[in-house]
């Protein structure tokens, strides 16, 4: 619950940081900028943990996303964020924890995509020129958290027992979440930045999962941060 907390509160912290700076530092506006950005996305607590029942067994993966802003004041804006995440799952790990939490399971053998978790999020961003080249900008965004868990395969090897592929099913869940996130860019050119860019998701989705043995309902964290080289066009 206190990570949670923490978690919730950076954002804030983040822009109104950002914002007090900007009020503080004159300098030439940045009205308008796109950006298409691609890195990796890094899973943290409970969503990269490796303890059944709670864990997704994520591992470092893949984030693309798409940015624009529009800033209508000297140093704060609007824009739209919408990303693209792929977790692979550790399915060793996985294996390793089945095979100690059940005494007549031998070994384990597990086929599994990844995790895809899709944001598209309006929000508030709050930026500074460092100089002529350089600006920095903060953001805070809430719109759609979209998760989709894998499908998997698991041949279990019980003592004594026959083995057969059980199937596990892909499920989905979507809510209202938030993100928060930082940018620094380098303009290359009148119109042409580039730009290192850090984004930080945190909240949970419920999936239902159908197995050989029935179904049942987790509640699960999902929690990464995205870094991320990107190419400005700013107008």
């Amino acid at each position: 619950m206190q990570l949670t907390r923490k978690l919730v509160l950076l954002p804030w912290i983040l822009f109104v940081i950002t914002g007090i700076a900007a009020n503080t530092v004159t300098g030439q506006s940045h009205p308008a900028y796109v950006s298409l950005q691609s890195g990796v996305s890094i899973p943290i607590g409970g969503y990269s943990g490796t303890t059944l029942d709670e864990s997704s067994f994520t591992q470092t993966g893949f984030n693309t996303t798409f940015e624009g802003a529009w800033f209508f004041s000297g140093h704060f804006g609007a824009g739209l964020s919408a990303g693209l995440n792929l977790h692979p799952v550790d399915v060793s790990a996985l294996g390793r924890a089945q095979v100690n939490n059940e005494p007549f399971l031998t070994d384990v053998i597990i086929r599994s995509e990844p995790y895809r978790i899709i944001t598209v999020m309006p929000g508030l961003f709050a930026g500074f020129r460092l100089s002529e080249k350089w600006f920095v900008s903060g953001k805070f965004l809430a719109g759609l958290l979209y998760g989709k868990t894998p499908y998997q395969l698991y041949k279990p090897d019980y003592y004594l027992l026959p083995d057969e592929w059980e199937e596990i099913t892909s499920d989905t869940d979507y809510k209202f979440s938030w993100q928060a996130g930082a940018s620094v860019l380098y303009q290359l050119s009148a119109c042409i930045g580039i730009s290192i860019n850090a984004g930080l998701v945190y909240d949970e989705l419920q999936f239902t999962f159908q197995t050989a043995r029935g179904t049942r309902t987790d509640t699960r964290k999902i929690g990464m941060i995205n870094l991320m080289p990107g190419i400005n066009i700013t107008f």
